[in-house]
């Protein structure tokens, strides 16, 4: 068994927790983060969501097109105790974009769509450093995010506050609680 495997098996579920708290502040807080060093990302769910079956016996949803995070069928699949397994991110700092799958239990990403190659880059090897430092942010926005929720998550008091303030948002029809637990933000270095 290979290290990721092992850590999908053993850890998996806190990236699944990681996707449904990224779309609970995503809808509540406005999905702007302030990481390490002051960083100000945002993040928003794109057109794919893909639900964990709960047992071995259960069905996997999926939800393509359009906002699926506006569903019921997807609300309601967070409120039947499913956990969400995939979903297209939308990754956004300053001018730069970034769209990629990210699937939870392995934390990987997967159909990755870098920002526009730099006016600047004059050369192939202007555009591939460009690329590669590109890359690199990605990464650095995915691991500060992942700090950040786990630092929530590890709080003492997580499922007295903010583990219950997302339980209501669970609760309630899409698209009916903007601003329901108001922010809640924790900036991974603090």
């Amino acid at each position: 068994m290979s290290p990721t495997q092992h850590g999908a098996e053993s850890h998996g579920f806190l990236g699944e927790e990681f996707l449904t708290w990224l779309w609970y502040r995503w809808e509540t807080d406005g999905g702007e983060f302030t990481l390490t060093g002051g960083r100000v990302v945002g993040v928003a769910l794109d057109d794919f969501l893909a639900f964990a079956a709960r047992t071995e016996d259960d069905t996997e949803q999926t939800l393509r097109r359009g906002l699926p995070t506006r569903t019921a069928e997807a609300r309601t699949a967070l409120q039947q105790g499913h956990r969400l397994r995939k979903a297209r991110l939308l990754i956004a700092e300053g001018e730069r974009q970034w769209t990629a799958t990210l699937d939870a239990p392995t934390m990987t990403l997967a159909g990755v769509k870098l920002p526009e190659d730099a006016e600047e880059c004059e050369s192939e090897v202007d555009r591939t450093h460009d690329r590669a430092a590109n890359w690199l942010a990605l990464h650095e926005i995915v691991q500060g995010l992942y700090g950040t929720f786990l630092k929530e998550r590890l709080r003492p008091d997580y499922r007295e506050t903010a583990a219950a303030a997302q339980a209501t948002w669970m609760s309630t029809e899409p698209g009916s609680n903007n601003n329901l637990a108001g922010n809640t933000s924790t900036v991974a270095g603090d």
